[in-house]
């Protein structure tokens, strides 16, 4: 086991020293380390955190622009090497995986979020190996209707090797979760509470269920942390950090699953919402995240083709309608798409932007721009800023970009 690993992990023990924190120390020690050396670039690879143990209380505070509370917390904390102790032995006896932000396994979509958790347990299957995930959230007290819809969704997702993410709470939590693996699916449940502290109680059993060949159990909390206030919203960035997309099936006015929205869009994703009645105060939530740009979702074809999946109708009868999955374009738009990129690689760079508002015809998400235009995310990215600055494009709730009115 690597000593910066275990290092970081105790950091990440301390209770009131968040990933922000960590983040700002850690870098600061590395530059400071960087300027120091004759050839850093040989010598990152010696960049040795135990470092730390020997600050006093006041050099956090001098040299790396802590608070005075911040520094007799961070100090007081590393001179707790039981806590450190106790979690690696409870990692052991338990078969925990564990990993940090600046560990090869660590999960590459949740790393690049904003300040991402300093390390995160898990049980069951390699976070790694899941590669397209939607999260789907919603109310506690989930009625039948989230039970219809998610019937219907989920299932079919699967069939095209979607992996369903969601909190393990009650109500549309659980149905999501059990839907995935009643469908053969994988499943992978972000704990508000530690590993060996699973909460709520009557999923614990179904939790073992996931742990033990149906998903992942995810939690960024000590394991033997119980769930508290602010155990949830921050469980709820992970759920967002974890998926491309984010579908919420009923949801008051103030519900937790639009906090977990709002993390989507934070961080780029796109948000779903699905249309509910309205004289229900459960669709509230949703209905509102549709009039501000939210995907309002009909099927699941609105879903799969933002993960590159198109659906094609083929009509039976005058009743009956079969879909079937396909994961590359059909092959006319296929050749329609090829031929306009064709053209536009011809198009010198200076092109780009007036390219981007010609097909921004409705709003569209950042990969379907990146693959209709041929453009890398990265100069994408640089072009859509560049038009944002200009008051001509902007990015609504969903974390599409259209025009500007």
């Amino acid at each position: 086991m690597d000593k910066n690993q275990e290092i970081l992990l105790h950091l990440s023990l301390i209770y009131g020293v968040g990933p922000v924190l960590v983040l700002k120390f850690i870098k600061k020690l590395f530059d400071e380390f960087i300027v120091n050396q004759k050839h850093p670039e040989i010598q990152k690879t010696n960049f040795d955190l135990s470092i730390i143990y020997n600050l006093r209380e006041q050099d956090f505070e001098n040299k790396f622009g802590f608070t005075k509370n911040q520094a007799e917390i961070i100090f007081a904390g590393l001179q707790d090497k039981k806590l450190l102790d106790q979690e690696l032995n409870l990692i052991e006896k338990y078969k925990i995986n564990w990993a940090t932000f600046l560990d090869d396994n660590y999960p590459e979509i949740l790393k690049s979020i904003y300040a991402p958790p300093v390390a995160i347990y898990s049980k069951g299957e390699s976070l790694n190996n899941y590669k397209n995930n939607l999260a789907i959230v919603g109310s506690r007290k989930a009625t039948n209707y989230s039970q219809k819809v998610l019937d219907k969704i989920v299932p079919e997702l699967v069939a095209n090797n979607i992996t369903i993410v969601s909190g393990g709470a009650l109500g549309v939590d659980t149905i999501a979760h059990k839907n995935t693996v009643h469908a053969g699916g994988k499943t992978i449940v972000a704990l508000g509470s530690g590993l060996l502290a699973p909460y709520p109680e009557q999923n614990i059993k179904f939790f073992k269920t996931i742990a033990n060949g149906a998903g992942t159990l995810v939690s960024i909390f000590p394991l033997k942390m119980g769930p508290d206030k602010g155990t949830f919203p921050a469980r709820n960035r992970v759920i967002a950090g974890l998926s491309q997309g984010c579908l919420v099936v009923e949801a008051a006015q103030k519900s937790g699953a639009l906090i977990t929205a709002q993390f989507a869009l934070d961080e780029g994703r796109n948000v779903y919402a699905v249309p509910g009645n309205i004289e229900n105060p459960l669709s509230v939530g949703c209905n509102n995240l549709i009039k501000n740009g939210a995907k309002l979702i009909q099927n699941t074809s609105d879903i799969l083709e933002d993960f590159g999946i198109i659906t094609e109708v083929k009509v039976q009868d005058n009743l009956k309608q079969e879909k079937v999955s396909k994961t590359k374009v059909p092959e006319k738009q296929e050749n329609k798409v090829n031929n306009k990129i064709s053209k536009n690689n011809n198009l010198k760079e200076n092109n780009h932007e007036s390219l981007i508002l010609n097909f921004l015809d409705r709003a569209k998400s950042i990969d379907d721009l990146s693959l209709k235009l041929n453009l890398g995310i990265n100069v994408l990215q640089e072009k859509l800023f560049d038009l944002e600055l200009s008051g001509q494009v902007k990015q609504n709730i969903s974390g599409y970009w259209e025009r500007a009115e």
